[in-house]
């Protein structure tokens, strides 16, 4: 009786740990996509100690330290989570990503095929392996990627749009990006803007590019791009090729 009752006890302490284990992790997750990065890693690393059973928080752990650029200790939580659950896709497209970002597109296009094998309806995917094809240099590739996105009409359409435009700037169809880029500049895409204004500079039309780039400006003034969108304005300023 006495060896049932403590079986009972252990049991019970077994999925309170679980439930509590999964509380943190649901809580670091959501701390990630805040930006809480200390308090996310502090949730993530209580997830580990109450229960093993856990893999995601290994995971998150990586995105964690990837948006920190810590890039050594993300790439060894993506491993550790690949070896722990082989199967899914995201181990392969957070290293993938990792490569991308540590200039190793070799690695990365590899990744993003490994990815892909375990998830090839996921457009999410299709972009990384576009993005890694990219980086390579392979144009054909990345094209196939980015036409699939856009294709796919669903989360990632705009930016594999984007993408595909620089596609075809990059290898001499210049009229076909901006023919594509139009429709997302006036829905309000900001890297639309940007990207069509290097099409404008391309064609030193530098009234429109000006233009493309305070637009760009507006819309994401803080964005990814803003300091090189406003020091090419400038320049532009400066040489009276472009006047607000």
């Amino acid at each position: 009786m006495q060896i049932f009752i403590i079986l009972c006890l252990i049991v019970n302490t077994i999925e309170v740990d679980d439930l509590s284990a999964q509380l943190h992790l649901d809580t670091g997750m959501a701390f990630m996509q805040q930006g809480l990065l200390e308090e996310a890693e502090e949730e993530l690393l209580m997830t580990l100690e109450l229960s093993d059973e856990f893999p995601e928080a290994v995971l998150g752990l990586g995105m964690v330290h990837a948006l920190r650029q810590s890039w050594d200790h993300a790439a060894d939580y993506f491993l550790q989570y690949i070896d722990s659950c082989p199967d899914d896709f995201r181990g392969y497209y957070e290293l993938s990503e990792y490569y991308t970002m540590t200039g190793k597109p070799d690695s990365a296009s590899f990744m993003s095929d490994s990815a892909f094998v375990r998830a090839p309806m996921n457009p999410d995917v299709w972009l990384q392996s576009g993005r890694a094809c990219l980086e390579l240099g392979d144009m054909e590739s990345a094209e196939m990627w980015f036409s699939k996105g856009v294709q796919d009409q669903g989360s990632t359409t705009l930016e594999s749009l984007v993408l595909l435009a620089s596609v075809y700037r990059k290898t001499s169809r210049t009229a076909e990006a901006r023919e594509i880029l139009i429709p997302a500049v006036e829905a309000g895409y900001a890297p639309a803007s940007w990207e069509l204004a290097k099409v404008y500079l391309g064609w030193e039309d530098y009234l429109r590019a000006g233009d493309a780039i305070s637009t760009y400006l507006m819309l994401s003034p803080e964005g990814y791009y803003a300091d090189s969108a406003l020091l090419v304005l400038e320049e532009l300023g400066e040489s009276g090729a472009y006047i607000p």
